[in-house]
């Protein structure tokens, strides 16, 4: 049974990435000051929940999945057709293109925390978090698709540079361990220190496609320098030159050990702060997932090749009569293997490291009343040195005690459509809570954001705290109180 859960699960992984071939940035802005639910420690380390203890409902914890792409939306390739196909939807070639940027990044992901708890220890606070995460990522320049549209007739005598393929995807197993002080009455800090276990591994360490058209037009020159570093249980079938003739995934090796990732071992922590400014302001920092994973029993795919494309001999393929007669189908196959030579893939074995993409919040919060406080998240990725940033405004408001909603406004991946809402509601010890950076994805003709988060919490010491009175701090109010008094009764007797 293990078996077939874990061969599924490495289903998933590969299908996220070939979904990015077919169809940016995670989000979590929203959740970031909903405090009353505890998973929002997961963003913020130094955050401490309300209640003295929390547990995470076994199995449904927190289910996170988030698609995003920086550039087209359905309604820019779809469109309704017209004339003779006004009946049918139409692939839209132009306003796929003009909806492009210059780089273009689609992002798909899965946090699947099955395991949460967290324990106050008078000014401190204990979490234990148990995760799988699986994160696929697709890159490309908007030039291939501009060649692709335009072919190569503006490029005559001269090189067609296309740009670089980006492909990334990462499945790993988290446990993390974190601890939150307060460290005075407004400042409180916490850390987080996880352990990584990998489960598989593939991204583009380098890649480059260029075209050069010759000025008659008769040659074509195809070049591609591809590097893409591996890491899963392959059986690679190579022929005696040391290229790559046939690669199958080994179903045997799907045991325990590659499921739990015990063979590619990782470490990263996260840093968090909050800051109380006065009784009404706070301020929110933190910093996740500085580190990586080291991954073994890797394979290194290396591409560095040239084909001149010559169009095929069809002169022996007019008549069927002649002697030399060749069909039209034995042209293209001969056409295909001269291709697929040239464009073979040489493996490397090896072992390499790759870091997670680190995130940045800075935040603040300000209370308009007992009920009500409105706040700002800014987020930064950092991924492959490049900074991804997005902003969310938002209303949090508790109605009453157990129940509380926020209302947010996003603007990540060139999209300024992005109103998202959160909902927890606590019966007894058990609360369920349901979040969302963008609720108007549930029509995704017109999103480039996607999010959804779900999970269930049993929490337990959620005694309303109660305000002690400082008496010194009272006597000094009523002392100046009486001082103010004085002195504007001295004055109005000196007036008169």
């Amino acid at each position: 049974m293990h078996k077939t859960i874990i061969k599924y699960s490495l289903l998933l992984f590969v299908g996220l990435i070939l979904s990015n071939l077919a169809s940016a940035q995670k989000m979590n802005n929203t959740l970031y000051l909903m405090q009353n639910v505890p998973q929002s420690n997961q963003l913020n380390p130094a955050i401490q929940p309300e209640c003295k203890v929390f547990l995470g409902f076994p199995g449904l914890s927190s289910i996170y999945v988030n698609y995003a792409n920086n550039g087209f939306t359905y309604n820019d390739i779809i469109k309704d057709g017209t004339g003779l196909q006004k009946d049918s939807l139409v692939v839209d070639i132009n306003s796929f293109h003009d909806a492009l940027q210059s780089t273009n990044t689609i992002v798909n992901q899965l946090d699947y925390t099955f395991f949460s708890l967290g324990i106050r220890a008078k000014k401190m606070f204990f979490t234990l978090d148990m995760s799988s995460k699986i994160d696929t990522r697709l890159g490309f320049d908007k030039g291939l698709i501009s060649f692709l549209k335009n072919g190569n007739a503006g490029y005559m005598g001269r090189t067609a540079n296309l740009g670089a393929i980006g492909l990334d995807g990462t499945a790993y197993n988290e446990v993390a361990l974190g601890v939150s002080k307060q460290v005075t009455e407004k400042l409180t800090v916490g850390v987080k220190a996880k352990m990584l276990f990998g489960v598989a591994n593939m991204h583009m360490d380098q890649s480059n496609l260029s075209v050069y058209t010759s000025e008659s037009g008769d040659l074509v020159r195809l070049h591609s320098k591809q590097l893409m570093k591996v890491s899963m249980p392959l059986d690679v079938t190579q022929d005696a030159d040391g290229y790559i003739d046939d690669i199958d995934v080994l179903d045997d090796d799907l045991d325990a050990t590659f499921f739990s990732g015990t063979n590619n071992k990782g470490f990263a922590f996260d840093l968090g702060a909050t800051y109380q400014f006065d009784e009404k302001t706070t301020f929110y920092a933190s910093i996740l997932d500085i580190g990586g994973i080291k991954w073994n029993d890797t394979y290194e795919l290396s591409q560095d090749a040239t084909f001149d494309w010559q169009g095929g001999d069809w002169s022996q393929s007019g008549n069927s009569n002649d002697p030399n007669y060749r069909e039209i189908e034995d042209v293209m196959e001969d056409l295909t293997d001269s291709i697929s030579d040239a464009f073979r893939f040489k493996d490397k074995a090896g072992s390499y490291s790759k870091a997670l993409p680190t995130k940045i919040y800075l935040g603040g919060s300000y209370k308009l009343n007992e009920r009500v406080n409105v706040g700002a998240v800014s987020r930064t990725e950092i991924y492959n040195g490049k900074l991804r940033p997005s902003l969310s405004l938002s209303a949090n408001t508790r109605v009453i005690r157990n129940f509380s909603a926020s209302v947010s406004y996003s603007m990540v991946n060139n999209s300024y459509n992005n109103v998202g809402a959160g909902i927890a509601a606590k019966l007894g010890p058990f609360q369920i809570y349901a979040v969302s950076d963008n609720i108007l994805a549930m029509n995704p003709n017109t999103a480039k954001t996607a999010n959804f988060r779900f999970g269930m919490n049993m929490m337990f010491g959620c005694r309303k705290k109660t305000v002690k009175k400082d008496v010194c701090k009272i006597q000094e109010d009523l002392i100046l109180e009486h001082m103010e008094k004085v002195k504007e009764q001295n004055k109005k007797e000196m007036e008169e």
